[in-house]
């Protein structure tokens, strides 16, 4: 089912930044200034939001490998929940420099992060001592933290899901070198580029709820 403006208005997804801290870049979208906040039009956001699940419905059905990245702590679980139920693969802890870029490095300690969750399970790792077994599972432990939402991916992702475009203004740039990678950004008023109409979505990320709004009706 189709999101509706009232949705977003009840979510509170279309309250945007402070006037002073909002781009010109996403003034299309604006409906009004409200005390000093800007708000968005729920009309368009409402409409972005149908967009960028229609966009990502057709890539999984393509069978185009899906990355989800976030790194607010506020809103890691969700995203992990969200994401596994999708079947995407996901980011939500910390976003390595240069995972887009140079995924095939990557790619090399991904496959090493799956040995060691192999070996956890062997005769082997039960026959190390407690110690040993104490410290293997600490060292893995501290890459799995980041990496185990794309302990999955067989190849560079083809699609990646930006929440908050403003926060991770980095992984765009790394974005923008890669070929062929459609990129989707969720951000407040204050994302300080032009984007694609259709892959965007001009959203409150500084609120749980309006995040979670967003992030569900998108991935589901």
């Amino acid at each position: 089912m189709a999101v509706t403006a009232q949705q977003v208005v009840d979510a509170q997804v279309h309250l945007g930044s402070l006037k002073n801290e909002s781009h010109p870049k996403t003034s299309q979208y604006w409906a009004e200034i409200s005390n000093g906040l800007v708000v968005a039009n729920p009309e368009i956001v409402a409409e972005q939001i149908n967009n960028v699940h229609n966009v990502l419905a057709e890539a999984k059905t393509a069978g185009k490998e899906i990355l989800v990245v976030c790194e607010k702590k506020m809103y890691a679980q969700e995203l992990e929940e969200y994401s596994k139920k999708a079947g995407f693969s996901y980011l939500n802890y910390k976003i390595p420099g240069g995972f887009l870029t140079n995924f095939d490095t990557f790619k090399k300690r991904i496959d090493s992060i799956n040995e060691m969750a192999s070996f956890l399970e062997s005769e082997a790792y039960n026959s190390l001592t407690k110690k040993e077994q104490l410290i293997y599972k600490r060292k893995f432990a501290r890459v799995n933290k980041i990496y185990k939402g794309v302990t999955k991916l067989t190849k560079r992702p083809e699609v990646v899901v930006v929440l908050d475009g403003t926060m991770l203004d980095v992984l765009l740039d790394e974005a923008k070198r890669v070929t062929n990678l459609e990129t989707i950004v969720v951000a407040s008023t204050s994302f300080p580029r032009y984007w694609d109409s259709e892959k965007i979505v001009i959203a409150n990320v500084n609120s749980h709820k309006s995040l979670d709004f967003v992030v569900k009706n998108i991935l589901s």
